[in-house]
């Protein structure tokens, strides 16, 4: 009985660490930090993630859509492929 008991509390360990940080509609402020420039966007979440899970976002300002990095409730990091490029 003991066991399960362990089992039990290690899977709602496992689970906390698994739900989304951030859901489908969510507002995002959307944080880009480079040598040069330190920005923060407005955008809208396209789907759901967990901190450290990438996601896409559709950014107000424009209307990209560009990929994020979760960080958390209402946070995220522009994913390094989406940086602007010289």
């Amino acid at each position: 009985m003991a066991r399960d008991a362990h089992e039990t509390s290690e899977s709602a360990a496992h689970a906390t660490c698994l739900r989304p940080v951030i859901h489908l509609g969510d507002a995002l402020v959307v944080e880009e930090h480079t040598a040069v420039v330190d920005a923060r966007l407005e955008a809208v979440a396209l789907g759901s993630a967990e901190a450290g899970a990438e996601l896409k976002a559709r950014l107000k300002i424009g209307g990209k859509v560009v990929r994020v990095i979760a960080v958390a409730a209402g946070r995220a990091v522009l994913a390094p492929e989406s940086e602007a490029q010289p």
